[in-house]
């Protein structure tokens, strides 16, 4: 039996807590700023930051020699105990375990396009880096058109105006989302310039 639970382990919310839960990263990046938050805040909270930013290295294997067919420790002579490859199986494996619960947050909140762009990474901080460097630059541009689109938007004459300023808000919303605020005297004067003349 194990040592009893600390006030800290049942403070902890379980794996499949809500808590952990990211929405998905839409597939124009729309979301990036607020998905990448919200991801990496889930990933510190289980305290694997290191398997995202590529600072947990996998345990290196004992070498093989093949003229004695013996495994062999760094030094290049010793042979390792039995305690010594469980202990590195271990670590491998709380490695792969750890690495694995990464990735599968990363994995779980892509479209399917960008998994099948990033499976064959060999570790969670390489799909995201990869994830990082399709999105970052895209955000922008992504930011440039919908602040284009929002201020071209026009509702009308017979158009359902609380449907056309419902859209605006969204537009302004996906816009904060990327990073880029637009602030109520700035967001008013886009609404009533897009209001037909009889408003």
């Amino acid at each position: 039996m194990g040592p009893a639970p600390t006030t800290f382990d049942i403070m902890l919310p379980s794996a499949g807590s809500a808590l952990f839960s990211v929405p998905k990263l839409a597939e124009d990046g729309t979301n990036w700023i607020t998905y990448k938050e919200r991801l990496l805040t889930a990933v510190r909270a289980r305290g694997l930051m290191r398997y995202i930013d590529g600072r947990a290295a996998m345990p290196a294997p004992f070498a093989f020699k093949p003229n004695t067919k013996t495994l062999v420790k760094a030094d290049g002579k010793t042979e390792p105990t039995d305690a010594e490859k469980e202990e590195l199986e271990d670590k491998t494996d709380e490695w792969y375990q750890k690495d694995g619960l990464v990735s599968q947050h990363i994995l779980s909140t892509i479209t399917d396009r960008l998994l099948i762009r990033v499976k064959n990474l060999p570790d969670a901080s390489k799909i995201w880096e990869e994830i990082r460097t399709i999105h970052e630059g895209k955000t922008e541009l992504v930011q440039i058109d919908l602040r284009r689109r929002l201020q071209e938007t026009r509702c009308e004459e017979a158009a359902d105006v609380r449907n056309h300023i419902s859209e605006l808000v969204r537009m302004r919303e996906q816009l904060a989302g990327m990073g880029a605020v637009i602030d109520e005297r700035d967001f008013f004067a886009i609404v009533l310039g897009s209001l037909p003349e009889s408003y």
